[in-house]
């Protein structure tokens, strides 16, 4: 059970004034270019052909567009593009970000990694999605990692060690300070496994408690890249972003060892972050497929959670506190992708912020989604 003054104080700062003044995170401009000048990084390469992503902005109803514009404006929001199916209904660049940009997910991160896991059950590389961790990387054996089973690490019930919000998956501040630096300068030299070796203090039995932990993601990074036997980014380009029809690189951060930073490490232009978005809701109505049953799973209620949503599937939030947003995909300064179901519609959200208000961005979905059916 989590603590109920917890809880009413995180339901209190959602509740916070939306006029509530953004504050710009000292390093925004890394972020909004994905830190690649100075981090190690491992790109992924695009498909010889991108998939068409044809712009309707001028069919977009004015209401619709009021709404976005309204969103826009506020939380030093850098991009915002807005896809029904596959055509572009809205897409706005300003603070040096365009179309050509790189942005960060930061922890939009951790639902990529997700569909990786995804893939490397469906394609035969892990056999059960309830097989410990130790299976595949017999160096976690003895950790909370690595006895838990991939099920309980995708739901982030690992039960390795409590975290705070205010710690963005870190176990502490100065584990925050540390790793997250040395990551995106490029001075990250220390093996993973060794990391979580140290840090481990198996506090939970695993898959009792959500407890959400950047550590559970990178374990998931080192399965993929033991099963599959491939760095994480080389099997991330063959099973997720030649799929996703990519127009440019992509590229995830690594450490010393090449070993990727799953939990925040990503960054991609804002077009193929949409794509990202199109082709999981587009597998999503393939429930027939392996890829498509887990990807109904991983955006299903699989564990009660707190932060950015009451639920939680598989590195995914669900509901995200609105009503219109089946599920999100959230990096903790105002990254989001945001996705509708039955309408097909997705939303890319890129800001820089430390404003608690950004929370509220999935929320636009709920008045968005009436303006766009007035138009038909």
């Amino acid at each position: 059970m989590f603590d109920k003054k917890i809880v009413l104080g995180f339901v209190t700062f959602l509740t916070l004034s939306l006029t509530a003044a953004a504050t710009e995170m000292p390093y925004g401009a890394l972020v909004s270019d994905g830190f690649r000048q100075q981090a190690r990084i491992a790109y992924v390469t695009p498909p010889k052909q991108a998939k068409v992503l044809p712009s309707t902005t001028t069919d977009t109803p004015a209401e619709a567009k009021q709404i976005l514009d309204g969103l826009f404006d506020r939380n030093n929001t850098k991009a915002l593009v807005v896809a029904r199916g596959s055509e572009i209904l809205y897409e706005r660049y300003r603070f040096g970000v365009g179309k050509r940009s790189t942005p960060l997910g930061y922890s939009m991160s951790k639902s990529l990694t997700a569909l990786a896991v995804g893939r490397a059950i469906c394609d035969g590389h892990i056999n059960s999605i309830n097989d410990p961790i130790k299976r595949y990387v017999p160096r976690l054996a003895g950790t909370s990692w690595g006895e838990a089973s991939v099920k309980d690490v995708l739901r982030m019930s690992s039960g390795a060690y409590k975290t705070e919000l205010r710690f963005n998956g870190h176990k502490n501040q100065e584990q925050e300070r540390s790793i997250g630096a040395a990551i995106a300068e490029g001075k990250m030299n220390t093996d993973f496994i060794e990391l979580m070796k140290t840090n481990d203090e198996k506090q939970f039995p695993s898959g009792s408690a959500f407890n959400y932990s950047n550590f559970d993601t990178v374990a998931l990074g080192l399965l993929v890249q033991a099963a599959t036997k491939l760095s994480f980014s080389e099997y991330f380009e063959k099973a997720i972003w030649h799929d996703v029809g990519a127009e440019s690189r992509g590229a995830w951060m690594i450490n010393g060892n090449g070993q990727a930073s799953t939990y925040q490490g990503f960054s991609a232009r804002p077009h193929d972050w949409i794509r990202l978005g199109v082709m999981v809701l587009n597998e999503l109505g393939n429930k027939d497929s392996c890829f498509g049953k887990f990807l109904t799973d991983a955006t299903s209620h699989q564990i009660a959670s707190i932060g950015p949503a009451t639920s939680y599937g598989y590195q995914i939030w669900i509901g995200c506190h609105a009503s219109e947003t089946n599920f999100c995909f959230v990096g903790f300064g105002g990254q989001y992708l945001l996705f509708n179901v039955a309408t097909n519609t997705v939303i890319y959200h890129h800001a820089t912020t430390f404003s608690r208000v950004v929370w509220q961005t999935p929320q636009v979905m709920d008045a968005l989604l009436p303006a766009l059916a007035k138009a038909k």
